[in-house]
């Protein structure tokens, strides 16, 4: 009886670790997003960083979350143009941490737009 409940308690806490090195912290996905930001912005050329994207203010009094999901959205209405394919990284990282960060925001149809590199410099220092 002994002997299984070791063995028992071994599997049981192999399980808590094996499921524990798999979650993803919130600080972990961030910085990802933070060095792919970084990382466009200092590879992608000067016209790719010039191009135009629907302008996100953020007000003091709004969250990480709020931004990046509306970052996602401007990413994703341009994604068709072949420009913006260097993009899909960054996007599919945003996709993922609103998934699980977002419950849900509205994307305000604006004509404001400010370029790329902007965008990437508020992603950066979010």
């Amino acid at each position: 009886m002994k002997n299984f409940n070791t063995q028992y308690l071994t599997v049981l806490m192999m399980a808590v670790m094996v499921y524990a090195a798999s979650l993803h912290s919130k600080d972990g996905t961030l910085k990802e997003i933070r060095e792919e930001a970084l990382e466009l912005n200092k590879t992608l050329n000067q016209t790719d960083l010039l191009l135009m994207v629907t302008k996100i203010e953020r007000y003091q009094n709004d969250s990480v979350d709020k931004f990046l999901c509306l970052a996602e959205k401007a990413l994703k209405r341009n994604r068709h143009r072949e420009s913006f394919k260097k993009t899909d990284k960054l996007i599919r990282q945003l996709f993922q941490y609103n998934q699980k960060h977002t419950n849900s925001c509205v994307f305000l149809n604006t004509n404001a737009s400010f370029t790329l590199q902007a965008l990437l410099d508020q992603i950066e220092i979010c």
